[in-house]
């Protein structure tokens, strides 16, 4: 599945929950959701999922990671070397704990 259909159909969980029964395709479809597409989608607050979004697309981005299924490569040499780079950057100690938070918080899920 296309990483643009696994969005599609991750945004439509919620109206999969008006219907009486899933349909075939729906379940094959929700089977092959990737698990961080899962994850984000489960974060109800509209404003935290935008961040999430971001705060893992950092990580990626830092670690040179090709997609979001590469996340479960990371080991915590990676995310305190990604600390050390936000503080060298003089983030505020505000925005680094969210942006672990939310790794905190996709690694959880990933469990």
């Amino acid at each position: 599945m296309s990483n643009d259909h696994s969005k599609a159909v991750a945004s439509e969980l919620v109206s999969i929950n008006s219907e009486r029964n899933l349909t075939p395709d729906q379940y094959r479809d929700l089977a092959d959701i990737p698990p961080e597409l899962e994850w984000l989608a489960n974060i109800t607050n509209a404003k935290t999922r935008r961040a999430y979004k971001v705060d893992v697309a950092e990580l990626i981005s830092f670690t040179n990671l090709k997609d979001h299924s590469a996340t479960r490569t990371v080991t915590r040499a990676h995310v305190i070397a990604w600390r050390k780079n936000m503080e060298s950057r003089r983030l505020a100690p505000t925005s680094i704990r969210r942006k672990l938070s939310a790794l905190s918080s996709l690694f959880d899920d990933l469990l």
